[in-house]
């Protein structure tokens, strides 16, 4: 199958990464000196005069996707008062240093596994802690995570009267065979169900929605985007990853399940999205988003990549960046609790990023559908990005993956579909000849 995007050929490279590098998969496990050296910088000013976001994680899930790799822990498992303990433990420790006295919030988001496992109280109490420990601008806003299956009509109605702007959910399908094939924890109706209440009660609802599922055909794709378009919520659009050691792994290794489509049929179906969208007023944002939320498109944590910084808390948690820092949270939850009831900081891994890896992180900004500003480049590191990248930049514009003049660079609406591999064109990772072929 040949696809194409204003007569042009699709296929720029034979396989589709829709992971970027310079992600928690690249982190080096914590070093006592880099550990040191992180400590030091957090005692320092946040001088980045950029609006952060606070992201404290509850990695806890009443249930468990078969194609989930997400590092959390079962309800059942669980003790919540002594994990949000430590949790708050956690952000006191980060609220007393230099650099977050020093910083300003925007968002308030609650992340992780499924934090609407919580009582409406619970997350209520939760975000007015972090209220009440770190600097927030007047106009912030409040996100939820959470599944519909626990996020009943008590604690919908009582989050938009507190004033939650959003709640994402991972609707992943509304076709019900692939829910029940995939262990989603209820049905399409329940899902729509709540989605209605929290558009009536004027909250903006983000749903992640995969593609390439095995056994998902077309016709349900379709299905799905037009009852997203018809709800009218903000589409995370993702493309399935089967990761080792997942329930999905197992059960396509062992016959059960039949593997996703290739890349021709994955990327009719990113095609098949992307018409959909936009051609319903959605714009494409971020990294897999289309929305018909101004905010979106005026975010700090995406326009500020990757100079500014997030502050992301909690068992599992793997977004969380300081300027040059990037580090992820230990995965099990009662190594987690320990480490934050010792006094330590609960890191496992972090990243101190070079100068050079600065200037290479700089370029995924077109990952997430973000111009690489020249002038800013320039800036920061005394060159030009041709003058860096030349002979990547002239193989990707040859494409028709990007497009450059005098003052930025972008991806094409051809790029858009190969933003992932475009990004690991300008990594120095020895992973990077797999993502480009």
């Amino acid at each position: 199958m040949i696809n194409s995007v204003n007569g042009k050929q699709s296929g720029a490279y034979e396989l589709r990464t829709n992971w970027p590098p310079y992600t928690y998969r690249d982190y080096p496990d914590i070093a006592p000196e880099t550990y040191k050296a992180f400590l030091e910088f957090l005692e320092t000013e946040n001088t980045s005069k950029k609006l952060m976001e606070l992201q404290p994680w509850v990695s806890i899930c009443d249930s468990k996707c078969s194609f989930c790799y997400f590092p959390t822990t079962a309800t059942s498992k669980a003790h919540l008062e002594p994990y949000l303990a430590a949790l708050k433990k956690e952000l006191d420790m980060y609220s007393k240093t230099k650099y977050l006295q020093t910083s300003l919030f925007d968002e308030i988001v609650l992340g992780g596994g499924t934090p609407s496992v919580l009582s409406a109280d619970q997350m209520i109490d939760l975000i007015e802690y972090c209220k009440a420990r770190f600097n927030t601008v007047d106009d912030y806003f409040i996100k939820v995570t959470g599944s519909s299956k626990s996020f009943d009509q008590h604690k919908i109605v009582k989050l938009a009267e507190y004033g939650a702007f959003q709640m994402d959910m991972g609707a992943q399908t509304l076709d019900n065979n692939l829910r029940k094939a995939f262990c989603l924890p209820d049905p399409a109706e329940h899902v729509i169900e709540a989605i209605k209440l929290a558009r009536k009660l004027g909250m903006c609802v983000c749903v992640d929605i995969l593609y390439n599922l095995p056994g998902q055909t077309m016709e349900s794709w379709v299905d799905t985007l037009k009852k997203c378009i018809e709800l009218d919520v903000e589409v995370d659009v993702y493309a399935l990853e089967v990761v080792p050691g997942t329930i999905l792994d197992r059960q396509i290794k062992e016959g059960k399940m039949p593997p996703p489509g290739d890349v021709d049929y994955e990327t009719q179906m990113y095609l098949t999205a992307y018409k959909m969208l936009t051609d319903a007023g959605y714009k494409a944002v971020g990294h897999d988003r289309f929305s018909r939320e101004p905010w979106h498109f005026k975010e700090s944590c995406l326009n500020g990549w990757p100079f500014a910084a997030q502050l992301t808390t909690g068992a599992g948690c793997f977004m969380g960046y300081f300027e040059r820092y990037s580090y992820s949270n230990l995965e099990d939850i009662n190594e987690y609790m320990a480490a934050v009831n010792a006094g330590r900081l609960p890191i496992n891994r972090i990243s101190e990023s070079t100068p050079e890896e600065m200037m290479r992180k700089v370029m995924t900004r077109l990952y997430l559908r973000l111009p690489v500003d020249k002038v800013e480049f320039r800036e920061k590191f005394g060159k030009n990005p041709e003058d860096a990248f030349g002979p990547q930049l002239e193989r990707l514009v040859e494409k028709g993956l990007l497009t450059i003049d005098d003052k930025e660079i972008k991806i094409t609406k051809l790029g858009d579909i190969w933003k992932g591999n475009i990004a690991w064109e300008f990594a120095d990772n020895p992973r990077a000849k797999n993502m480009l072929k």
